[in-house]
């Protein structure tokens, strides 16, 4: 069993203002409740409720008014990129280097629950797969979807999937990618991890599961993306201003 990491408190705040800015139900130049209505509305911290409206306020969705709130300033224009990994992870054609390992039905965890917003237990279809190089397998990617997104697709299907799992569900269920969370953790390979990715028992690896969304704020599939650490090494270029 892969080690689960709780969903964090903060990133349901995030992502429901976010979805509520994105289908105007705050407008532009809208006041979001204060900090205390929002504590009250998710049962969570004031901390926590600072820790959403500052991610917000810093990727610039709304800003802060002294003495006033926090208010909406729309849907900002986006100038980056997603890294490579992760646009293997969900964007990687499947008839390319990779080898299918499962495809079928099963219970979400409590974690796969959280970030699809389902009840823990409840079916999704799972596809996992490797990719293989000339050292080896290179990573180990699981995604999960929804069943009533799944029917109908190739995605419950044992064949590779041309062209990627997004592009495939935006053709055959018009259910856009929009954006996407990450969290990344550094941790020991589970059992079946270091078999699949054919690494020592005591290998670390990079975990980071990611989660796309449509522009409502409703998702459409986790991927947990498993990369041994002795065979990446990750590189990000950025603006600083």
């Amino acid at each position: 069993m892969a080690y689960e990491v709780p969903t964090p408190k903060y990133l349901r705040v995030l992502n429901t203002l976010r979805g509520r800015i994105e289908d105007d139900t705050y407008p532009p130049g809208t006041a979001l409740p204060s900090e205390s209505q929002l504590c009250t509305e998710f049962g969570v911290s004031r901390p926590t409720v600072l820790k959403a409206l500052g991610i917000l306020k810093q990727d610039g969705w709304i800003e802060s008014q002294q003495g006033r709130g926090s208010f909406v300033r729309g849907r900002p224009p986006s100038g980056r990129t997603s890294p490579q990994h992760a646009r293997d992870a969900v964007e990687l054609d499947e008839t390319a280097d990779t080898e299918i390992l499962h495809v079928g039905p099963v219970l979400a965890t409590a974690r796969i629950a959280a970030e699809l917003n389902i009840p823990e237990g409840t079916p999704v279809y799972e596809r996992r797969r490797r990719t293989v190089s000339q050292v080896g397998p290179v990573d180990l990617v699981a995604t999960f979807v929804p069943v009533d997104i799944a029917v109908g697709t190739g995605i419950t299907k044992p064949d590779p999937i041309d062209g990627g799992l997004l592009e495939h569900i935006a053709r055959l269920k018009s259910l856009r990618g929009d954006y996407a969370t990450e969290r990344m953790t550094a941790r020991r390979a589970s059992k079946d991890e270091a078999e699949a990715l054919a690494v020592p028992a005591d290998e670390p690896v990079l975990s980071a599961v990611i989660t796309v969304f449509q522009a409502s704020g409703e998702p459409i599939m986790t991927s947990v993306l498993v990369m041994p650490g002795s065979r990446h090494e990750i590189e990000d270029t950025y603006p600083l201003s």
